[in-house]
């Protein structure tokens, strides 16, 4: 149960916001002074902090440098009456995740708190990866791993930890699902920023006009509605790590704001004529293909290339199914101790099930089978039947089809660019001799050489596969002492 701590000296207020927060289903406890705050925090952890601004004694902008200094990444709310552009600036400066003004707008305050919620566990939730180890475990809340031992997952994980503690930008490409995220954050616990703030902001679900409005923040009268000064992610994120998801989705003018931070460090509130300087280490995710869409004009060049400075692919789960039964016992182990069950392993049968899937939603679509597949388990085993897949490949060799030339479209279109770069009369020609090649010497090596396999499986005569083999010169390609194609 996340925890709350309220710091107001009216005790009507005080008396409002338990209520307000209980209900919610969240822990909470209040004080009236900024000192007594001071003494809670020094012996108890909080998800977040609601401070007042003016307190006899210690004011909320003192009591919120001592916060600072006791909790570094709890998220702290400023709530005042006395509202003014430099009260929010400074409190901002200091640390504060955003301001209230009194009286409350409940579903301000009641999205507002959501959101530092959610960013509190994003920062104190510590993602591992292989080969490097987590800090005390009394200094986060819960650690989340990145599993796999694929060659693949190898070299991301090399990536990591070459990268986390350089101030560079970091592209993150992958379909939906390959844990993109999960990457982002591994970054930012492992970098020289872990004690300061990370946010995500996901570019596909936020439309333009409130895009800009969430990155920038804007001046009071800037618009219609717009009745206070709005403190935007930039400026929140001071020194900190701001995490673009579906940045491929990122309109081409905000994409123009957003180079300009990242080029020079600096932006302007909308409505504002005033430079902000800020320091944020941006990491980007997409599942788009950013070259081709710089390509057809829907992504800068410039920002591209800016920010892929440093880039790491996710593999699809279907590229590396051996990591399939080490992510299915993690899941069970983390799910089964969330929702305390008493489930120790998955069946032979249910694993073959798990293993022969094609996964087209990845790691989220298998995380999201065993978290199921726990809830429904009545024993200390996850049996077949516990399991839930979507297009199931096991449904008949005309899903398994379908899902195949998916895949297989899906990776073509990856290539187009570089295809296209060719660009000469003979392009078809050359593109087709190369798949051509390709095709027969994998299906040659699968058939042992056997020509006679290797030509019912291609769907050719053997006549024709040996004028291929003559043509590529693949004779030098069987093994020694081979007689398997006579």
């Amino acid at each position: 149960m996340e925890k709350i701590l309220l710091v107001d000296d009216d005790e009507g207020l005080l008396h409002f916001l338990q209520r307000f927060f209980t209900k919610q289903g969240y822990s909470v406890r209040s004080c009236s002074s900024g000192q007594a705050a001071l003494e809670i925090i020094a012996g108890e952890e909080f998800d977040l902090i609601l401070l007042d601004y003016k307190m006899p004694g210690l004011n909320g902008l003192d009591t919120l440098k001592e916060v600072r200094r006791l909790q570094v990444k709890t998220p702290v709310i400023i709530m005042t009456a006395y509202g003014t552009t430099d009260t929010a600036i400074e409190a901002m400066r200091l640390g504060a995740y955003d301001y209230l003004l009194k009286p409350f707008d409940r579903e301000e305050l009641q999205r507002l708190a959501a959101d530092a919620l959610e960013v509190n566990s994003l920062m104190k939730q510590e993602v591992s990866f292989p080969g490097h180890a987590c800090r005390p475990a009394a200094a986060v809340q819960k650690t989340v791993r990145i599993v796999g031992n694929h060659r693949r997952m190898q070299e991301v994980y090399k990536l990591i930890g070459q990268v986390a503690d350089k101030d560079v930008t970091v592209l993150i490409t992958g379909e939906s699902g390959t844990g993109k995220e999960l990457v982002a954050r591994a970054i930012y616990h492992h970098s020289h920023r872990q004690n300061k703030p990370f946010m995500a902001i996901n570019c596909a679900a936020i439309p333009e006009m409130l895009l800009e409005s969430e990155l920038f923040g804007y001046e009071r009268g800037a618009f219609t509605g717009a009745e206070r000064t709005h403190i935007g992610r930039f400026e929140r994120c001071r020194d900190g790590t701001l995490f673009f998801d579906e940045i491929g989705d990122m309109s081409l003018a905000t994409q123009a704001k957003v180079l300009r931070v990242l080029q020079y460090g600096e932006f302007e509130r909308l409505g504002g004529k005033e430079n902000i300087r800020i320091n944020v280490r941006i990491i980007a995710a997409t599942n788009k293909n950013l070259e081709k869409e710089v390509e057809l004009g829907r992504f800068r060049e410039d920002l591209y290339w800016r920010l892929k400075v440093i880039s790491i692919h996710l593999p699809p789960l279907r590229e590396r199914p051996e990591d399939i039964p080490a992510l299915a016992e993690y899941f069970v182990s983390r799910f089964s101790e969330e929702y305390q069950t008493p489930i120790r392993y998955v069946s032979g049968p249910a694993m073959q099930k798990l293993t022969s899937h094609t996964w087209p939603g990845n790691v989220r679509e298998l995380e999201n089978c065993m978290r199921r597949a726990v809830l429904l388990s009545l024993g200390d085993v996850i049996l077949e039947e516990h399991l839930k897949l979507d297009a199931d490949p096991q449904a008949g060799p005309g899903a398994r089809l379908d899902q195949l030339m998916a895949s297989i479209d899906k990776k073509l279109e990856g290539l187009m660019p570089d295809i296209l770069r060719l660009s000469t009369e003979k392009t078809h020609a050359n593109v087709i001799d190369l798949v051509e090649k390709v095709l027969i010497a994998k299906v040659l090596e699968q058939c042992g050489y056997n020509q006679v396999k290797a030509a019912k499986l291609l769907g050719i005569s053997r006549n024709t596969l040996r004028h291929r083999i003559k043509k590529f010169h693949f004779e030098a390609s069987r093994p020694a002492g081979d007689s398997s194609s006579s």
